[in-house]
């Protein structure tokens, strides 16, 4: 996983939404002795079989984690299901209490992340769900074609209402200068939201339906304000999906996403139909229809009633080995976009109609030890610029050509040593990938963002070997590919690094060392250059042409001395060297040292202190400017079960050396919360939670040159209430 991120499909929205509401801290085995000389590993209780779509999974863990070895992740296909977990002794244990499993192939996948968010997999284990969440039930009869019972109630059903309201307001607010005053003052409104989700199954087919619905009570924070100013209803439809399955052959309608190439079509979310239809079982044909970009509102509500306004797609894949899926992956797929110059209601405006029409193909896969990995595709885009007399106003200009460009990318990973014991049974694992990318000029597809008109080669190395990571990459990057004389030709240079190390258990895993931290170090240097001077272009000076040396460095240490002190330290430096002719000197250093302190004196107070101090050094105006910052918070879990109380204290102060103007700030608040529920885990239940909150802001701007003083000052009193009915 590590580099990739999850998508979570509209279908488990629900379920990671419950998840959020219903957390509980990530798991973390009970402490027991663990033997360094085991590799981690996990016997599950249902690998390869049969299970019904509510049945629990159990791992069995063969020791428990090492101090500074990380933490798990859990996901089931593409969900992650760490904050549902239940663990006792050397168990993690998953009930899908609110969304059972889907009929047909899953997988469980379990993740160790390491400290710097470092993921590696531990282990896949596949299983196969009944047609039947209720394998037992009695069979029913006199069903239509549709296979749903007539007369009595389908095998499996849910119906799931979520309704969240919030009440909020806030007392008149003080301020000055009187002119700062906020628009609304005070104010009090309540604002909603609400989804409901039905689902259906019966002899393998699953019919899932949800809906979004987001309500507010001042008309500007409308979702659609933006775009109907006061027309905008003040209820009004964020999302919906309805998605018929069974097995691979899936029908979606509403808010949906298709592609997977990265220059043509990639991960295209809108408005409209998919729908995915295997052909054998290595096969699958999915097609497309969208809305040209994200919309929501009740009108357009299937999404495609714009013709020139849309997107329509097609895509076919083939697994060549239906045994190791991924092993070699084959994928095709072909788009047609139109864009009309409207209004989105949270996206860009595009400014001028846009059409492209184009195909592309990528091929994927693995040896069977997963130690090599390869990724290589080809996109080839025709774009259209149509007339647009509105953009014209009647002058003359030079028409846009229509462009057919193409795009490449590949990308190749090898283990060059793959689980090498060298030293305390710490294994050792050497990574090396390479990536090149090349974008033709006037490539474009509207249906992804691309900057078009570079080319560009990575090489990366990364290795791990017990707490200790190291990752090494270095690009080449260049644009004007066509070596147009009158553009600039700039090339990019560049080269990173990351190192990190749990020292308190690398050395001694089974008695770690407290007042050892864990550190890290990064390091990112980046030189941009313009080769020459262009012929013409405005060009007449090579003071003109860009020639910077960027350094970055960055250094993390933590310490967790016990359960009740924790410490950090921070050092961060940059400085970037301007190598143009005439401007030798216009260079600039930054440096940013923090430092924090974390204490728990009780079980029910957590005290945090941070100390901070950024200077900004322009060296040709030998100037600096310093701006230190200490802040401190209190959490107290006060005796009154579910209530408590947050302190937060901040104060900042700025100035140069020259004594040119300074700046002074404080900021304090303080909120007291309360939350309880009532129902039960088996029932609905109704979930409050009420808050009052008092904030002071003070804030001092001396600018010495121009003989300004800005003065501000804000007091503020705020309650909410939120009801949440699951």
């Amino acid at each position: 996983m590590c580099g990739n991120k999850k998508r979570i499909t509209a279908t488990n929205l629900l379920g990671v939404v419950l998840i959020t509401l219903l957390a509980s801290p990530p798991p973390t085995l009970k402490a027991q002795t663990p033997s360094p000389d085991q590799a981690l590993a996990f016997t599950p209780n249902f690998n390869g079989r049969e299970i019904a779509a509510n049945e629990r999974l159990e791992l069995a863990l063969n020791r428990n984690l090492l101090p500074g070895e990380g933490r798990f992740a859990v996901f089931v296909n593409e969900t992650d299901v760490t904050a549902m977990l239940e663990n006792e002794a050397l168990s993690l244990r998953y009930t899908p209490q609110f969304l059972p499993f889907s009929p047909g192939e899953s997988k469980l996948t379990v993740y160790l992340i390491a400290p710097g968010e470092n993921w590696k997999t531990i282990g896949e284990f596949p299983f196969q769900v009944r047609d039947s969440v209720q394998p037992d039930a009695p069979k029913t009869v006199n069903n239509d074609s549709s296979g749903i019972p007539k007369g009595g109630n389908p095998k499996w059903f849910e119906f799931t209402p979520n309704v969240s309201l919030n009440v909020k307001g806030q007392s008149q607010t003080l301020t000055f200068p009187r002119e700062a005053e906020p628009e609304r003052n005070p104010f009090g409104e309540v604002d909603g939201q609400a989804n409901i989700q039905v689902k259906v199954s019966n002899r393998g087919w699953t019919l899932n339906n949800r809906f979004d619905f987001v309500g507010v009570g001042f008309l500007k924070n409308a979702l659609r304000f933006g775009e109907l100013q006061n027309e905008a209803p003040k209820i009004d439809l964020s999302s919906y999906l309805v998605e018929l399955t069974n097995g691979r052959f899936a029908a979606r309608l509403g808010h949906v996403s298709f592609g997977s190439n990265r220059h043509l079509i990639n991960g295209f979310s809108s408005r409209g139909i998919t729908v995915t239809v295997p052909v054998g079982r290595q096969n699958d044909v999915t097609v497309l229809a969208a809305n040209g970009t994200s919309i929501v509102g009740y009108d357009n509500f299937i999404g495609v009633t714009r013709r020139k306004h849309s997107v329509v797609g097609a895509a076919f894949a083939r697994e060549f080995f239906k045994e190791r899926p991924g092993g070699l992956r084959f994928e095709f797929s072909v788009m047609r976009g139109s864009l009309l110059p409207l209004t989105n209601f949270n996206q860009r405006e595009v400014n001028d109609a846009e059409k492209s029409l184009g195909f592309s193909f990528k091929v994927s896969g693995s040896d069977t030890r997963q130690r090599l990995r390869y990724e290589a595709g080809f996109t080839r885009s025709r774009f259209t610029n149509p007339r647009d007399p509105q953009l014209e106003q009647g002058l003359a200009v030079t028409p846009v050509r229509e462009t057919t460009r193409n795009a490449r990318h590949a990308e190749i990973s090898f283990d060059l040593i793959q689980g090498m014991k060298l030293w305390q049974e710490k294994k050792l694992k050497v990574t090396g990938t390479y990536r090149h990318e090349e974008i033709e000029p006037l490539f474009r597809s509207i249906a992804t963002s691309t900057q078009a008109d570079r080319s560009n080669n990575q090489f990366e190395v990364s290795a791990s070997f017990g707490e200790m990571n190291f990752v090494y990459g270095n690009l080449r990057d260049r644009d004007n590919l066509a070596e147009i004389a009158s553009i600039l030709l700039s090339r990019t240079h560049r080269a990173n690094a990351l190192f990190n190390i749990a020292l308190n258990s690398f050395f001694t895993p089974t008695k770690p060392k407290k007042w050892l931290p864990q550190v890290s170090y990064t390091y990112d240097h980046v030189h941009n250059f313009g080769v020459a001077l262009p012929n013409g272009g405005l060009f007449n000076s090579l003071s003109q042409v860009p020639d910077q040396d960027s350094f970055v460095h960055g250094f993390n240490a933590q310490w967790q001395f016990s359960d009740r002190f924790r410490a950090g330290y921070k050092l961060g430096r940059v400085f970037q060297n301007n190598k143009q002719p005439g401007r030798e000197r216009a260079d600039f250093r930054s440096e940013v040292r923090a430092a924090t302190f974390g204490t728990s004196p009780l079980k029910s107070i957590d005290l945090t202190f941070d100390l901070s101090h950024e200077s900004q050094t322009n060296l040709e105006q030998a100037k600096t400017d310093n701006t230190f910052r200490f802040g401190s918070s209190i959490v107290w879990r006060m005796p009154l079960k579910n209530a408590v109380l947050n302190t937060n204290l901040a104060t900042t102060l700025a100035g140069d050396t020259k004594n040119a103007g300074d700046t002074r700030s404080v900021e304090f608040d303080i909120q007291w919360s309360y939350r309880f529920n009532l129902g039960s885990k088996k029932y609905k239940k109704l979930e409050t939670q009420f808050f009052i909150r008092y904030s002071n802001r003070y804030g001092d701007v001396r600018d010495r040159l121009l003989f300004a003083n800005n003065f501000t000052k804000t007091q503020a009193f705020n309650a909410g209430l939120t009801f949440n009915a699951l």
